[in-house]
């Protein structure tokens, strides 16, 4: 007897992979199991070294928000205050995302069967609000300053600019490495950090040569749009994946082609794809395989099938249901 199969018909010769057996990786055979085994310890290197990234971004940037807070009222800047204020919500967001990022980690249970990768592009959304927020504030504290600006501390200035470009620039260059949804967003955080030390310090340097305080409330405005558009941007990823939109890495009609291209399967439908967490991508679908295709040959057709999909297309769960020519699909209305 061949376990995880039922019969069509009794008066059939024909055999029906049960869809039920997908969810039981060792019945599936050596194949899908190398594959899984691989996915799982990327995931397992990926998500180990997510975190180590936004613990360091998250303790660097809680203490450079401090010195910022003191920097800033010690030159009198409102782009630097500004800017320590936006920091510490920025330590609040990172903090936050760290420890979803680690909780993300665990392993799969009977309430959440994939696990708790999802909790990754959760924290991608709260931080991208935060940030939009924070910039929002920004603007509204910054117009004032344009009708009556006020002369700050230049020198200083110049050396928080400098002292927050080291700062935040190792700290984005550390989260450039990562490639979750979770530290793309974070690494805009850092960005919009270094962007505004680079336009604090060229502003300083001007009113080092001419007196315009006018610069510093443009500087912080500047800053903030700039940061608005690009989190937007980021967000709209984000919402995709909670919406289950097909990833952008991957073409449908590509992966279809792929599928087709095996002798043995004769149509492809009801194929479906979405993404966990922008990384780790599902797919489910129904192949329709030749008449004279056994059922040893069905289980090592799958077997290649997933076996390709991971290589190709870093697709790390699949489920594949095969059906034959005389059976009607159990989804016909799909």
């Amino acid at each position: 007897m061949v376990t995880g199969l039922t019969r069509v018909d009794p008066g059939l010769k024909e055999w029906q992979i049960n869809p039920m057996s997908e969810a039981k990786p060792h019945h599936d055979g050596h194949s899908h199991s190398h594959s899984h085994n691989h996915g799982h310890s990327h995931a397992h290197a990926h998500t180990h070294s997510a975190t180590g990234n936004l613990s360091v971004a998250f303790f660097m940037n809680l203490a450079f928000a401090a010195i910022e807070l003191v920097g800033g009222l010690w030159t009198n800047s409102l782009a630097i205050l500004s800017d320590a204020f936006h920091d510490l919500g920025d330590a609040a967001a990172i903090g936050m995302a760290w420890y979803l990022e680690r909780k993300s980690q665990q392993g799969v249970s009977r309430r959440f069967s994939y696990g708790y990768r999802r909790l990754s592009v959760l924290a991608a959304l709260i931080t991208g609000i935060i940030l939009m927020m924070g910039s929002g504030l920004v603007v509204v504290k910054a117009v004032p300053r344009l009708l009556n600006p006020e002369t700050p501390n230049v020198p200083g200035m110049i050396a928080l600019a400098l002292l927050g470009l080291v700062v935040n620039g190792v700290a984005a260059y550390r989260m450039s490495k990562g490639a979750s949804l979770n530290e793309k967003m974070i690494l805009w955080h850092l960005l919009e950090d270094v962007m505004g030390w680079v336009a604090i310090l060229i502003g300083s340097l001007v009113m080092m040569v001419y007196p315009l305080p006018i610069l510093d409330p443009i500087m912080a405005i500047g800053v903030a749009v700039w940061v608005l558009w690009n989190v937007f941007r980021n967000l709209k990823e984000t919402l995709k994946v909670f919406l289950q939109a097909t990833p952008d890495d991957v073409d449908m009609a590509t992966i279809e082609e792929t599928l087709r291209g095996f002798e043995s399967v004769q149509d492809v439908h009801h194929m479906h794809l979405w993404s966990m967490d922008g990384l780790h991508h599902i797919l489910t679908t129904h192949l329709t395989v030749r008449q004279s295709v056994t059922i040893e040959a069905a289980h090592q057709l799958k077997s290649e099938i997933k076996k390709s999909l991971m290589e190709l297309y870093h697709i790390a769960e699949a489920t594949i249901e095969i059906e034959w020519p005389n059976q009607v699909c159990a989804d016909p209305k799909h």
